[in-house]
């Protein structure tokens, strides 16, 4: 009987509220296409500040730093959660030094990008919840690869053929390229009762549901 990963697996998420702490980097960051190629050690940390610096001015409004925040659908965590993951086998990604530039240009050190260069595409097309195509786009792969997945549902072929110390942590092929961790792993975020990320079980999973 095939093994049902969306038991064991999380996706890890922005904590949404009226506080949460939405980045971008800085260009000098931006230009060195981290996320789609490994980063060398030696060179200068990732720059991030907020995306609504001057409008959270005008309000007279502080966003609290979180123990993690997100660079889109990428988590940048802290020292702590670092110092735990470190010990694990991270296969295609590397915990790189980050920098958050709080709003009075502060610079908040003691951060870690979790900079993936591959994807793992484990979602079984038969049973996720996709948007619909018509007969003449199934024949284009590319949709499949770009399209709209509402609910995952882990492929057992896949992940029984990854050895588990090498699917700890991985972003996912196709859809949103969410981040997907282990319970190991979740359980480090759990301990830590990290502030600025939910975790959603695979199984619990719907894209649009408020967690």
């Amino acid at each position: 009987m095939p093994k049902n990963y969306n038991e064991e697996y999380y996706i890890l998420l922005t904590d949404y509220n009226e506080n949460t702490l939405y980045t971008m980097p800085l260009e000098r960051s931006a230009t060195r296409h981290f996320g789609i190629k490994k980063l060398n050690w030696g060179d200068e940390p990732l720059f991030f500040e907020n995306c609504y610096k001057e409008r959270d001015a005008l309000n007279n409004f502080t966003r609290p730093i979180t123990d993690v925040f997100f660079d889109a659908t990428v988590p940048i965590i802290n020292s702590k959660i670092r110092d735990k993951l470190k010990f694990l086998y991270l296969k295609d990604m590397q915990l790189y030094p980050a920098v958050f530039i709080n709003d009075e240009g502060a610079y908040i050190e003691g951060y870690w990008y979790m900079n993936f260069w591959q994807e793992l595409d484990c979602w079984d097309r038969e049973k996720s919840k996709i948007e619909t195509f018509t007969a003449e786009e199934m024949l284009d792969p590319d949709y499949l690869e770009d399209c709209e997945i509402y609910k995952y549902h882990l492929d057992s072929e896949v992940l029984d053929n990854i050895p588990e110390e090498e699917r700890l942590i991985f972003k996912q092929a196709g859809g949103v390229k969410y981040i997907f961790v282990h319970q190991t792993v979740a359980d480090i975020f759990f301990e830590e009762k990290a502030t600025g990320v939910n975790l959603v079980k695979v199984s619990d999973f719907e894209e649009g549901m408020q967690f």
